[in-house]
């Protein structure tokens, strides 16, 4: 029976590892994105929900580049590294998909905010 607990917690120490590790690369990408089109980051933390960026608010075109590179990190993460670690690619399946739902709070959310605000001021896609 201890065997069996200490095999279940080491599980749930990889899995949260995993899942924050997915995390951190995928704040990195918004993080890159913002730096590479000129809107500047404020701050990187911590808090109960995970890791978190707070930046100025850009432009709609500008926005919709930072919001999608997160999901986007994530599926480059997949596709380079599912051969060595199936679980970090499942992990970042899981970002990408949850991430690009239309769910309030959510890159999705937000890209979807700022595509329709550049249809209604008839900004083209960057």
């Amino acid at each position: 029976m201890h065997s069996v607990l200490v095999q279940c917690g080491f599980l749930l120490l990889q899995i949260v590892a995993i899942g924050f590790l997915a995390m951190a690369f995928h704040e990195a990408g918004h993080w890159i994105a913002a730096t590479a089109v000129g809107v500047k980051v404020k701050a990187i933390g911590l808090c109960w929900k995970g890791v978190y960026l707070v930046r100025e608010s850009g432009p709609p075109a500008k926005n919709l580049v930072i919001s999608l590179a997160g999901p986007l990190m994530n599926v480059a993460l997949i596709a380079v590294m599912w051969h060595w670690s199936p679980k970090f690619g499942l992990a970042n399946v899981c970002f990408a998909v949850c991430n690009l739902l239309p769910i309030t709070g959510s890159d999705g959310d937000r890209a979807l905010t700022c595509w329709q605000e550049m249809q209604k001021q008839n900004i083209p896609l960057p």
